[in-house]
């Protein structure tokens, strides 16, 4: 499973309706942004797109219909760039495209330049020579007098060869000169093609945002989300009939542990809070009521079993791995957001909370960004804390089970200034009614041995 796929950034990706493959283009190249201007420059985008089409609803019924019959002419245009004499159906590509986003340059030039097509009417002039604005190409007789003559010679003998022949030679001569002529609108070809694409994905995004309640970001100093929640999560337990607790959260600027039972939803923060650093700075809207996010230069996350077939190691071993390279990362100055759930989490308790601890300090000493889910407690000091609330104890009904437990956990995050961490698993077990004697057995050690409570 890939990142995107372990956080919900594919459902975000995949529901993005763009019309044209220069859109679907757009979003398979999409960059990670680190530096705010190009990501405040996308958003003013989409709020200009979404601006102007708010004012001109029919206007924006028309642009979604001319991208429709935009077709992705790169490759025709890097053959032309490189010299190639284009044939009749190369010819007619450019031909529908420059007509196409030409029409797109007429309803938005003026109102949002940054978004829109070049100029390409003399594009258009050059393979429509005869001005009939006709979805078609063909070598047209206005461009040579002398095949407007040979031509009608034809007509008068249909069965003189030599008059074919010369015909055929005169229009490569004519693919000739037209493909030197357009090798000058390469660029601005290019640049429209690639504008085609911006406009397509923005507008989907808008969509998007309406759909799935996205809202704009502050890019800023720090990092704290209002109602936030993982939109591929929410729609599966909505197909279930299922609720889903959005939650307010806050991260420091160096390590923040999250501790709390299972079932609590620390693993779903921690994809969540990817996904939104992700969204952010891929040039999307979040999926939170409000919230300010600091820029990192990478997302390191490590969710899930790391066993590796592949490669024989052992959980255990590829976790440490992983952290290693995080760490070394780390150690050359990169700036990540730095996420790891249930770090150590694989091997004997008192060696894994020695490693919390000594990844936990090794992070602060270089002001790394870090989130760490974890079940150890007494894992150092001045670090920012956060707890699930857990259980909602007083609302528990006596017919809880598996299927209606998560309706009685509580998960938002409060601060926690105790080094422990809750204890709510022999809770939750019981209340799934687990075999009675393992709760028994299990409540009696930990009340120093007795089994017999």
């Amino acid at each position: 499973m890939t990142t995107y796929e372990k956080i919900g950034l594919d459902y975000i990706l995949n529901n993005l309706n763009t019309v044209t493959l220069l859109g679907k283009k757009k979003i398979k190249n999409l960059k990670f942004l680190t530096d705010s201007n190009s990501i405040e420059n996308e958003y003013y985008f989409m709020e200009e797109v979404n601006k102007f089409i708010t004012e001109n609803k029919d206007l924006d019924r028309d642009i979604k219909r001319k991208l429709l019959n935009i077709k992705d002419i790169t490759n025709t245009i890097d053959r032309l760039a490189e010299g190639y004499i284009l044939d009749d159906i190369e010819l007619f590509e450019i031909k529908i495209f420059a007509m196409s986003s030409q029409e797109l340059y007429k309803i938005i030039g003026n109102d949002l330049p940054f978004i829109s097509p070049k100029n390409l009417e003399k594009v258009v002039e050059i393979l429509d020579p005869e001005k009939t604005g006709i979805a078609s190409f063909h070598i047209y007789s206005s461009y040579s007098p002398e095949l407007y003559s040979i031509r009608e010679e034809i007509k008068r003998e249909k069965d003189n060869e030599s008059l074919y022949e010369r015909e055929m030679i005169i229009e490569d001569r004519i693919r000739k000169e037209l493909s030197k002529k357009l090798r000058i609108y390469k660029e601005a070809i290019l640049a429209s093609l690639e504008k085609v694409g911006h406009l397509d994905l923005i507008l989907a995004k808008l969509k998007q945002n309406q759909e799935l309640e996205l809202k704009k970001p502050i890019i800023g100093l720090e990092t704290k989300y209002k109602e936030v929640f993982n939109p591929k999560v929410l729609k599966t337990l909505e197909n279930s009939s299922r609720s889903y607790q959005k939650i307010d959260l806050e991260i420091g600027d160096s390590v923040t542990v999250i501790t709390g039972a299972n079932m609590s939803g620390k693993t779903l923060s921690l994809k969540t809070l990817a996904l939104c650093q992700y969204m952010c700075q891929l040039g999307f809207f979040i999926p939170a009521t409000s919230s300010e996010i600091k820029l990192v230069d990478e997302i390191y996350l490590t969710v899930g079993d790391f066993q590796s077939l592949e490669s024989g190691l052992s959980s255990y071993a590829a976790e440490m791995l992983e952290l290693n390279r995080i760490i070394l990362f780390v150690r050359r100055g990169v700036k990540p957001l730095i996420l790891i759930d249930e770090l150590a989490r694989t091997t004997n308790p008192q060696e894994g909370r020695a490693i919390v601890q000594s990844v936990i300090q090794i992070l602060k000493e270089y002001n790394a960004r870090a989130i760490i889910t974890t079940h150890y407690d007494k894992i150092g000091k001045d670090i920012k804390r956060l707890r699930v609330k857990g259980l909602k104890h007083s609302e528990i009904p006596e017919n809880i089970s598996e299927k209606n437990i998560e309706n009685y956990i509580d998960y938002s995050l409060i601060e926690d200034n105790l080094d422990k961490v809750p204890e709510e698993a022999l809770s939750i077990a019981k209340l799934l009614n687990i075999d009675e004697e393992i709760i028994k057995r299990a409540y009696g050690y930990l009340k120093g041995g007795n089994t017999d409570v």
